[in-house]
């Protein structure tokens, strides 16, 4: 039995030439598409796609290093995946995917893009749509693929451009996203730029917090400080993490410089909450918080942003960018407000049968019952 049959993990499970007509957008010389499923393999790939990366400008969003992708997606039921993009033999983008799995099988449905849109495409900017396209074709033409959804910092009208009208096979979505907040020079400027409520729960809650429980901010852990804070919030926030996905960042702590950890803790040592990140030339990126869920009336989420804010801005950051998105209570003040699309896209195949009569019963809000089956 071959590699692709067995469902093979880490090994190459595609290579073809595209069709012509696809590249149009770009030239028409042929390029070919590489399918990588699996950490081991797409590690191979990461001297290669950190120096496109570094080609195209891209140092600063962490989002799109391989290293990083792998850990942010160490999660129960994903498998990492990459479309590398070549012309003339030359990596010419790299578009990161992750596969939905169910007992570590892996069920043809993947994913590609965060909340907003990003975390998806390394490779010239002006022409990520094309290869976020190309890279889902050449997904669905595999034998085992019936699913690719999609988040695209692109809107609606350029994405149908390229990848077709809606129809059979494809559903678009429009949205509106904002996720980063331009800071002031001094902490009372930025809360007295907010509104009535947000400054509440902002400078308010964390006063109260302070007054009545003492907490104390350490604006910096230890990645074993911080390791042990994620370890013991893990069983009391959301979403609930396997153990690896905390010893993945604990890695992303000891081996990137830029890479941050601060805590908030009860005087008896309990910790209440952690945000983590990376800061690169003056924009602090958010991209992780976890709150004790057992302390909801205390709004843990907006006193330790305060804390943040504060922060940065002693810090003479110029920018918070979070990574994914954030909630309304900042999001209302993050700039630019930019058009983002979702999408999905599938091709009907026994598989697809079989799954529509399976999923149901294994993975409740699959994304197919979401976006296909309640249409």
């Amino acid at each position: 039995m071959s590699t692709v049959e067995s469902f093979a993990i880490d090994t190459v499970v595609d290579r073809h030439i595209l069709d012509p007509r696809w590249t149009v957008p770009l030239d028409h010389t042929k390029r070919t598409c590489e399918l990588i499923i699996g950490e081991r393999k797409l590690r191979t790939f990461l001297p290669a796609i950190r120096e496109l990366r570094q080609r195209c400008g891209q140092q600063d969003d962490l989002t799109t290093d391989p290293q990083y992708f792998i850990a942010a997606n160490t999660l129960k039921d994903r498998r990492v995946a990459a479309v590398l993009i070549r012309r003339d033999r030359e990596l010419e983008a790299c578009v990161l995917f992750f596969e939905h799995c169910k007992f570590g099988i892996g069920l043809g449905i993947f994913r590609g893009g965060d909340g907003i849109g990003e975390s998806l495409v390394a490779g010239p900017q002006p022409f990520r749509v094309q290869y976020i396209h190309l890279a889902t074709q050449a997904l669905l033409r595999h034998w085992r693929i019936h699913g690719v959804s999609l988040a695209v910092m692109a809107s609606v009208d350029q994405c149908i451009e390229i990848m077709g009208p809606e129809g059979e096979g494809r559903m678009f979505s429009a949205r509106n996203v904002a996720h980063t907040l331009p800071l002031e020079n001094t902490y009372p400027a930025i809360l007295a730029a907010m509104g009535r409520r947000t400054r509440r729960s902002l400078a308010t809650k964390r006063q109260q917090l302070e007054a009545r429980a003492n907490v104390t901010f350490l604006p910096s852990l230890d990645p074993v400080r911080a390791l042990q804070a994620m370890l013991q919030l893990q069983s009391t926030s959301l979403p609930n993490r396997i153990t690896r996905f905390y010893q993945a960042r604990t890695s992303l702590l000891l081996e990137r410089p830029e890479f941050f950890c601060m805590g908030m803790r009860l005087p008896d040592g309990a910790w209440l909450s952690i945000l983590s990140g990376w800061r690169r030339n003056r924009v602090t990126y958010v991209d992780l918080q976890m709150n004790d869920g057992r302390y909801k009336k205390e709004s843990l989420s907006a006193v330790m942003r305060a804390f943040l804010l504060e922060h940065e801005i002693a810090g003479r950051q110029q920018l918070i960018n979070f990574v994914g998105g954030t909630s309304l209570l900042l999001r209302r003040y993050c700039q630019p407000v930019e058009p983002a699309t979702y999408a999905f896209l599938w091709r009907p195949c026994l598989r697809a049968t079989l799954c529509r009569a399976l999923i149901p019963r294994l993975k409740p809000e699959s994304v197919y019952q979401r976006v296909i089956w309640n249409r």
